[in-house]
């Protein structure tokens, strides 16, 4: 890495949290520059959820099935709901074929049992994207709960699938994990938990179902936030201005 850092003119990060973890390699600061993720922002059509009490709420969650992800977080946080409102959980993911990932997989299906969410949840597997989509537009919320693993895997950065689902207008609830918060501003365009917080994934659901005239704010001002800050094309236009720089 030292030999690297000396020979690069620039280290691009996604997000600071990235950024600060490249430098504490003795990366010189000068040398990096936060360049975000870019989506094709204009294929995704934006549309305003809402939700009445007598509705069913759909929550949604897209995710492999590792540690870092949290999934058990989640699906104990809604099973703390589910006798408070009519409740419907899909899971688009599955366990790679690897020890760990059985493993988790087997942890997930067990919360799912535990807290009683069987018949109130659908397991899709692996979809394309496309299906993943398709499956956003029929859903209010999308969990994505990450931490940090036990043996030190995290995101690095933060998950696109967040920044997909905001795209689409749905309510996103994340945690303060690596560059989760770079994305999702607290109060503004999502909710932040912190790592590992059961209760604090359960009252910001409850703050959602509680506060249904704050929806089109938070979800337009999340749009607008990937638009501005993680549309393909503006990102491709800062990422030549580097070049550009450097040359």
């Amino acid at each position: 890495y030292h030999q690297l850092f000396q020979s690069v003119d620039r280290i691009l990060c996604e997000g600071p949290y990235m950024a600060k973890s490249i430098q504490a390699l003795d990366c010189p600061p000068e040398k990096i520059i936060v360049q975000h993720l870019g989506i094709t922002v204009k294929d995704i059509v934006f549309k305003l959820r809402t939700w009445h009490p007598s509705q069913t709420l759909r929550v949604l969650i897209a995710a492999s099935f590792l540690e870092k992800k949290g999934i058990p977080y989640a699906i104990e946080a809604l099973g703390r709901i589910k006798h408070d409102v009519l409740l419907e959980v899909t899971i688009i993911g599955d366990a790679r074929r690897t020890k760990n990932a059985s493993q988790e997989k087997q942890k997930i299906l067990n919360a799912i049992e535990k807290n009683g969410l069987r018949k109130n949840t659908k397991l899709l597997g692996y979809q394309n994207h496309e299906r993943l989509i398709q499956e956003a537009y029929q859903h209010h919320i999308f969990l994505s709960p990450s931490v940090t693993a036990n043996d030190g895997d995290c995101e690095g950065g933060a998950p696109v699938s967040i920044i997909e689902m905001a795209a689409t207008g749905m309510l996103i609830i994340g945690t303060r994990h690596c560059d989760i918060p770079e994305v999702i501003s607290e109060g503004k365009t999502g909710l932040l938990t912190d790592e590992r917080d059961v209760y604090g994934l359960e009252e910001s659901i409850r703050w959602l179902l509680n506060n249904v005239d704050k929806w089109p704010n938070i979800l337009q001002a999340g749009r607008l936030h990937v638009e501005k800050e993680y549309d393909v094309g503006v990102q491709a236009e800062r990422l030549a201005n580097i070049y550009r720089s450097v040359i």
